[in-house]
């Protein structure tokens, strides 16, 4: 029974409009559920039925929910000053904020930042300082972009023309010109390594012949994310990044990282960048910037770039944003960033990383449809096929409406994605607990094998396949290495 007034329910289910949601879905009562606290890694709606939130909100809650510290310094800053006009003046959180971001951005030394209100803004940000950078050089027709197929970099019309992701870009054309597409550097299904020894480069040789098809003069930025999120958490190579940097070098083409996601310890450190070990020109950040407790994003820009938009009026960045550094989000922000460094979250993340991974795959690596368990840092996922031997994907009408709420009936948040081929996608507050990561992966493999009986990969009546052991927590070790990267 539903703890909401009637009038509730009829404003879900008549006004609010939810972001990439089937709307009809709300019509009944019984499905709207409204999350109403937060504590940690656990959330619980309007019926104070409990959840694990084993997606950290949008991939952003890195520190946990409930922070009271947080809330003070929002609180604070309001009583303070609400708003300051980004257009006129600085204000002293969010000139705090860049100094901070400058200290900690693999970048040289002192790099600008230019902020925005969340991840899609902050890559048309990048997006537009690489053209009008290379404007400014005397490279006017420098107006092409390199970004992946399959890659989501936000919702904008600028940030969607980068998007390699058909089923969001198709409805909205025309997109902005200019956006060329290349393979995700994907080892489980790549068509140039899956069958070598090693990588191939075949993924960075491709790049090249584009650059080189298109004409090095016509692109001005390459952008990717460290670890793709769309298509479940592919890690790339360890010198693919190094290489696209040479590319990036010798055609004098600008290097945007897309760190929305993988930014302030997702994948175990401050950048993922900093993992690949890459200084790239620009990177773009949201999300764990402020861990959602308020809408923040930035482009953050090498000196170099950025010292071109320093001169006369003509000179300027033709770009801005109402909310761009707004101080109660730069002071949320400062006080998330305090949180992340005293408490040691990177380095936490990559231990808990460990530790999810050692545990998916004691739980699932002999499971008939899990074809790849893959990921790094708290950024995992379980892609699921038809059977191990060919890796067909596993292609079922509803599955991943189903094991959404095959998961959420048994207190899980996470999500189930087929934007590429389907896919789990677990990526928890950075502070979950051990046995909250435990409950997690027992009630993964419980839905896991019930999809395997429903699908016919394991029998219904053989008790040592349906029965799912509780897995008892293991020890990992923090000098395990900080790549956590299963591909078969």
């Amino acid at each position: 029974m539903s703890t909401m007034p009637p009038a509730t329910h009829s404003a879900i289910a008549e006004n609010t409009w939810l972001h990439f949601y089937q709307m009809d879905q709300l019509q009944d009562a019984a499905n709207q559920t409204v999350i109403v606290r937060g504590d940690n890694a656990r959330i619980w709606d309007q019926n104070g039925r409990e959840y694990i939130d084993a997606l950290a909100g949008l991939f952003c809650v890195n520190a946990g929910y409930g922070r009271q510290e947080i809330a003070d310094a929002v609180c604070a800053q309001i009583q303070q000053i609400a708003y300051v006009s980004p257009f006129s003046f600085p204000n002293l959180p969010a000139v705090e904020l860049a100094a901070r971001l400058a200290e900690l951005a693999p970048l040289g030394s002192s790099p600008r930042v230019f902020f925005t209100s969340g991840g899609s803004e902050a890559v048309e940000s990048a997006l537009k300082i690489a053209k009008q950078y290379q404007r400014k050089l005397g490279f006017a027709n420098r107006t092409k972009t390199i970004s992946r197929r399959y890659a989501y970099h936000g919702t904008t019309m600028g940030a969607l023309s980068v998007n390699g992701l058909p089923g969001v870009r198709n409805q909205f054309a025309p997109l902005v010109p200019g956006a060329r597409h290349v393979s995700i550097p994907y080892r489980y299904r790549c068509n140039a390594c899956q069958l070598a020894t090693a990588c191939t480069r075949g993924c960075t040789d491709e790049i090249e012949a584009l650059i080189e098809f298109e004409g090095p003069e016509t692109i001005a930025a390459i952008i990717m994310e460290p670890v793709q999120n769309s298509g479940g958490a592919i890690v790339p190579p360890p010198d693919y990044y190094r290489n696209v940097r040479e590319i990036c070098d010798r055609y004098g083409i600008l290097m945007i990282m897309d760190e929305v996601i993988t930014a302030f310890g997702r994948i175990g450190a401050w950048f993922g960048s900093e993992v690949f070990g890459v200084e790239p020109d620009i990177i773009t950040v949201a999300k764990g910037l402020t861990s959602g407790y308020m809408p923040m994003g930035a482009a953050l820009a090498r000196k170099e770039i950025a010292d071109v938009f320093g001169g006369d009026e003509s000179d300027k960045l033709m770009h801005g944003l109402t909310f761009g550094g707004h101080p109660v989000a730069a002071a949320a922000a400062n006080a998330n960033l305090a949180i992340i460094e005293r408490e040691g979250l990177n380095g936490r993340s990559h231990e808990m990383g460990n530790y999810l991974m050692q545990q998916l795959h004691l739980a699932l690596d002999t499971h008939p449809n899990v074809g790849d368990i893959r990921g790094m840092g708290l950024f995992v996922a379980l892609e699921l096929v038809r059977d191990r031997q060919s890796k067909e994907p596993l292609q079922e009408e509803r599955l991943m409406g189903w094991l959404s709420d095959q998961l959420k009936r048994r207190g899980v948040i996470c999500r189930a994605d087929d934007r590429l081929d389907p896919v789990i996608q677990l990526s928890p507050p950075l502070t979950i607990p051990r046995e909250d990561i435990d409950e997690v992966v027992n009630v993964v493999a419980e839905v896991l094998h019930l999809m395997g009986q429903h699908v016919g990969s394991i029998p219904k009546l053989a008790p040592s396949l349906t029965a799912v052991p509780k897995l008892a927590a293991t020890a990992v070790g923090k000098s395990e290495t900080a790549i956590v990267h299963a591909a078969n």
